[in-house]
């Protein structure tokens, strides 16, 4: 009897897909998601945008995990940015190895959902419209 190259294939995909799906279900519970969902946002052909935020203050993050080394944590911060239109998005950022300072701005190069490079920025240099949008 010979078997369908089709059928081969779709088997093969959907054992793809359900590994894949475990194992991203045991990163996020790890404490690893972000981590992944930073590296998917980095590798995906996703129009990088640059965008500001207040920097989050230090025990405001949402979880943390241990950097690559084992040598300190890196911490999980939600953090509200706004484009130079004024344009709002919620971003995940990590501060790899200390938790943020907590004061001034920041610069944000984002991807997707994350803050894929983050710089300190002077008040001055955030646009007008970004500093309404994020007004409380």
């Amino acid at each position: 009897m010979r078997r369908s190259p089709r059928l081969a294939v779709a088997v093969l995909l959907a054992t793809v897909a359900v590994v894949a799906a475990l194992c991203a279900g045991a990163l996020a519970r790890s404490g690893w998601g972000p981590a992944l969902q930073s590296v998917l946002d980095r590798v995906l052909p996703i129009p990088s945008v640059q965008m500001w935020a207040s920097a989050p203050e230090p025990d405001s993050f949402d979880g943390s995990y241990a950097d690559a080394t084992g040598a300190g944590e890196n911490y999980v911060y939600r953090v509200r940015a706004a484009a130079a239109d004024g344009t709002v998005r919620e971003l995940t950022l990590i501060s790899f190895g200390a938790r943020s300072g907590g004061e001034g701005w920041l610069r944000i190069e984002a991807r997707g959902g994350s803050a894929v490079h983050y710089w300190p920025a002077d008040a001055a240099e955030v646009p007008d419209a970004a500093v309404a949008a994020l007004a409380p």
